[in-house]
C-alpha cells in the first residue's frame, strides 16, 4: 500500500491550500448568505500559514509535524470553523505518532480521531448541518477503503465522493449550531459552509495523491 511522505503531506498541504483559493469567493458567498462570510478568508489564510510552517518543523515525526500544524492552524484563525479544524489536526497526530510515513489505515484512523475531537469540541454530531456532515461519510468511506484493500489514490477519491454525497444532504437540513440557527428553518435549502469547506480539503488531499502517484509512484 503507498504510503504518504512528509514531503508528500507538503504537497497534500499546497493543492488544498490551492483549492482554498480557488474557491475562496464561492465560500464567501456561501457562508455569507448565513453567516460573517468570512469563511474563504480564513480557509485562504489558514491553510497557507500551515503550508509554510511545514517548512519550519525540522522533525520527520508525522505525529508531531501534525500536532504542530493543528496549533499553527488554531493560532491563525481565530473562528469556530479554525478552531475545530486545529483539534481534528491535534487529536489526528497521536495517530501518526512515530510514523515518518502514513498509509490509507493511517489516515483512517487519524480522520475517525478527528471526527472525535470534533463531535467533543463543538457537541454536534450528524444531521447537526455542520462540517460533520461531510467529514463523517468520507471516514466511513476510508474505512471501507482500508478494509477492501484500496490504494491511497482510491481510497481518497471514495472520501470525496461520499464528502460530495454529504454536502448535498446538508441542504435538507436545518442548522442548530451557530449564527446560522438564528436562521430556523430558512436555512433549509442551502448547503453548508463548513461541509463544503471540508468537501474542498478532501479535494486537495485527492489532487494532492494523483500528482504524487504521477511524479513519484507513492
Amino acid at each position: 500500500m503507498e504510503k504518504i511522505t512528509k514531503s508528500g503531506l507538503k504537497t497534500i498541504l499546497k493543492n488544498i491550500m490551492d483549492i482554498m483559493e480557488e474557491e475562496k469567493q464561492f465560500l464567501i458567498e456561501l457562508d455569507g448568505s448565513m453567516g460573517d462570510g468570512d469563511l474563504g478568508l480564513t480557509m485562504c489564510s489558514g491553510f497557507q500559514a500551515i503550508y509554510k510552517e511545514i517548512d519550519n518543523i525540522e522533525d520527520e515525526d508525522l505525529g508531531k509535524v501534525i500536532m504542530k500544524l493543528g496549533m499553527k492552524m488554531n493560532a491563525t484563525v481565530p473562528s469556530t470553523m479554525g478552531t475545530l479544524l486545529s483539534t481534528c489536526f491535534v487529536k489526528a497526530a497521536p495517530k501518526a505518532k512515530g510514523k515518518t510515513e502514513l498509509t490509507l489505515q493511517d489516515f483512517a484512523a487519524m480522520g475517525k480521531a478527528g471526527v472525535d475531537g470534533i463531535m467533543v469540541r463543538g457537541k454536534s454530531k450528524v444531521g447537526d448541518k455542520t462540517m460533520l456532515d461531510a467529514l463523517i461519510p468520507a471516514v466511513e468511506a476510508l474505512e471501507l477503503a482500508v478494509i477492501s484493500g484500496k490504494s491511497m489514490k482510491s481510497g481518497q477519491q471514495d472520501a470525496l465522493a461520499a464528502a460530495e454525497i454529504g454536502v448535498e444532504k446538508t441542504k435538507t437540513m436545518q442548522s442548530v449550531h451557530g449564527r446560522a440557527a438564528y436562521y430556523a428553518e430558512k436555512s433549509i435549502g442551502r448547503q453548508d459552509p463548513g461541509a463544503t469547506a471540508v468537501m474542498f480539503i478532501i479535494k486537495g488531499i485527492v489532487r494532492g495523491c494523483e500528482k504524487l502517484n504521477k511524479n513519484y509512484h507513492i
